[in-house]
Formats: C-alpha cells, sequence, structure tokens
C-alpha cells in the first residue's frame, strides 16, 4: 500500500472514530490530542513510515474500548478498556480494508496502552507517552505526579521535551550582555540603513 491510499485510510479512521464517539465531545477531543502529540513525537524520532503509520492508527483507536467496557461492567477502567478494545479495533479496521498485519499490531497497542511494563517497540512507547501527556492535562495531574512518571516512564526525547514545555517551563533568560547598548544601537543603524533612511547629524 502506497503513502498516498495509507494517508486517505487514517483520514477514514478518524472520520470514522469521530462517528463512533458521536456526540461526546470529551472523548473525541482526547483521541484527537493523543493523536496529533503521537503523530508529533513519531516524526520528531524519525520512526519509520510504516511504524508511524500503525502509531497513528493505534492513537484513533486507543480508547475505543471504553464504550464495550462501560457497557459490559458500567465502568472503564484501563484494564477493562484493554480488554475490550482489541476486538472492537479489529472490527472497525477490518469493515474499513486495513492490511491484517496493522490490523494486528494496532490491536496489541490498543490492548496495551495502559500497561507500562515491557514496553516493545516505539509506537508503544510513544503512544504510551502521548496518552500521558494529554492525560495529566484532562485529569489536572499534581507536578508531582506527572514528575515522577515522566522519569519513569518516558524515554523519547522529544516526549520528555513536550512535558517540560507544557509543565515545567524554564524561566526565560532575561539577563542583558554587557554590550547591549552597542548591540542595539548597531541593529538600529542596521535597520535605519535597510530602509533607505538618512539621519543627517
Amino acid at each position: 500500500m502506497n503513502q498516498d491510499a495509507k494517508e486517505k485510510l487514517k483520514e477514514t479512521l478518524y472520520r470514522e472514530m469521530m462517528a463512533y464517539d458521536a456526540g461526546d465531545p470529551a472523548r473525541i477531543q482526547h483521541f484527537v490530542k493523543v493523536h496529533s502529540f503521537a503523530q508529533a513525537i513519531g516524526k520528531a524520532e524519525k520512526l519509520e513510515e510504516e511504524v508511524q503509520f500503525i502509531l497513528e492508527c493505534a492513537a484513533l483507536v486507543h480508547d475505543i474500548g471504553i464504550k464495550p467496557a462501560e457497557a459490559k461492567y458500567g465502568k472503564s477502567d484501563g484494564k477493562f478498556q484493554e480488554q475490550e478494545g482489541p476486538a472492537e479495533a479489529e472490527k472497525m479496521m477490518r469493515v474499513l480494508g486495513f492490511e491484517e498485519a496493522v490490523i494486528e499490531r494496532v490491536s496489541y497497542l490498543v490492548g496495551h496502552h495502559h500497561t507500562y511494563t515491557n514496553i516493545d517497540g516505539m509506537d508503544y512507547q510513544i503512544l504510551v507517552e502521548a496518552d500521558f501527556l494529554v492525560n495529566y492535562f484532562e485529569n489536572g495531574s499534581s507536578a508531582d505526579t506527572i514528575q515522577k512518571s515522566v522519569e519513569k516512564i518516558f524515554k523519547t526525547k522529544t516526549g520528555k521535551e513536550m512535558a517540560e514545555t507544557m509543565f515545567f517551563p524554564k524561566p526565560a533568560d532575561l539577563s542583558l550582555s554587557e554590550t547591549w547598548a552597542q548591540d542595539a544601537l548597531q541593529d538600529l543603524e542596521d535597520f535605519i540603513e535597510e530602509q533607505g533612511i538618512y539621519i543627517r547629524q
């Protein structure tokens, strides 16, 4: 399957998931944000094309187990999501025409996205990080909780940087250099010259 076909299939999956969660804007916005972070981290970490595709598809359907878990058990804890999600994801992706190898890996990721031990593969690692980045904000997690879990679970440079930028930004360096006045005067003179403005002395 070429890249254009994959992009169209991914867009179709995106719309299908919106329809699946119709009437629940919080759930829709959650998977949209997780997908956005996963996409950005994967690209920054230079994943192979197929791994990036699998990651993004998994991000779109990662919480598909919530609805059947609520229907069966009246709750949707992480373990119930992992238990009920794979079959739902497989059913949707098979109808849309995804290749079996992709369905199999996405199903595995959906069935493990709340399991943080024995993470095998960058698609798995990044999906977990993207979900955490969104959940920290949506759940109102404390700074201590965020810091500890980032240190323990996050592995990608990009994911760590995103967490730091959002939750632990470094103060801007407002100190002035010793030559700040001269630099500012030179900048002004350069600007005047560029604009063709001449000041008669």
